[in-house]
């Protein structure tokens, strides 16, 4: 044979051998299973692109009490009183405001035994966060996600450690509203949780691991940001869960809720991934903005350890 014929590769056969590895030996079985995960990637993308465009989204509804609290806490004039209603006429929530107000997030020995000390010392923003919090956890958790729940187990696990390193990030940031840095960071990767809810009506695309992995990536934050408009969180707050991945993005001025929520997401990440994949956070420009680097980091890390299991515990993981 000439040099040609044995050492170059035609088009067809480069496919050949990149199916093989992907799929296995069976070139013609995998080919047309490959041919289905595309098409099936592609309608899937189209799908949720449209969802976005259209601002709506098929996910359960809220919990009437977190809407009554929300609404309640946009009138200048509630009162602690009305809160305390609210909060008392839905068992699960009023033992999760417990939880949370003697939790070592908040720093607070003497425990509170009554409904009214605990929403004082939570305050409005927190007992809001801690309502909504118990309504996207129950998503996390209802029946309308079992195919998916041994994914949504780890997200739910990271968002939780992201919210609380994000909370305690923003104690020490002037201007940055620690309540809303710790609902930021609950809801950071929800866009996850809705790519994962359409999915698993779609078997094919569903046991492609790879496909929905590089959908999820790609989808995952524009999907987020869409679905936070539609529950109406600040703009701030929809800004951190778009760029919540653009840690290293460059800029001057004051730190913003984005770069407490992007920091607290990588510091979540650098201790769980492999050395390998770990970013230099003397490189990251948010650190800079937010006055960090990687000792003062790592010792934020190692002084939430308490806080953060604090956390897991009062959100039931």
């Amino acid at each position: 044979m000439s040099h040609t014929d044995t050492d170059v590769l035609s088009e067809q056969q480069i496919t050949e051998l990149h199916a093989a590895s992907l799929f296995g030996t069976d070139i013609s079985l995998n080919q047309e299973f490959a041919e289905d995960v595309d098409t099936a990637a592609f309608t899937f993308v189209g799908m949720l692109a449209a969802d976005v465009s259209s601002g709506e989204f098929d996910l359960p509804s809220w919990p009437e009490v977190v809407i009554q609290i929300r609404r309640a806490l946009e009138d200048e004039d509630c009162c602690i009183e009305h809160i305390e209603r609210l909060v008392g006429s839905e068992p699960v929530l009023a033992a999760r405001i417990f939880k949370m107000a003697n939790s070592a997030l908040l720093g607070r020995s003497e425990p509170v035994r009554d409904l009214r000390s605990a929403v004082t010392r939570l305050g409005f923003d927190m007992v809001r966060s801690v309502a909504i919090s118990l309504a996207i956890e129950q998503i996390f958790h209802g029946e309308a996600v079992k195919a998916v729940k041994p994914y949504l187990a780890e997200i739910w696990l990271h968002s939780t450690k992201v919210a609380a390193l994000a909370y305690l990030l923003a104690k020490r940031v002037p201007r940055i509203n620690a309540d809303e840095a710790y609902l930021a960071g609950l809801v950071h990767d929800i866009g996850k949780l809705y790519v994962l809810m359409r999915a698993q009506n779609d078997p094919v695309l569903f046991d492609c691991e790879d496909s929905l992995q590089e959908i999820m990536g790609a989808w995952h934050t524009s999907i987020g940001r869409a679905i936070v408009e539609s529950w109406d969180f600040s703009e701030e707050l929809a800004q951190a869960v778009s760029d919540h991945e653009l840690y290293d993005l460059e800029g001057r001025g004051p730190p913003t809720l984005t770069d407490v929520v992007s920091v607290a997401n990588l510091l979540a990440n650098n201790e769980n991934g492999e050395p390998s994949e770990r970013v230099d956070l003397n490189e990251v420009p948010a650190c800079h903005r937010l006055g960090l680097d990687t000792e003062t980091c790592f010792d934020i890390i190692q002084s939430s350890e308490v806080e953060i299991k604090a956390l897991h515990k009062a959100l039931r993981i």
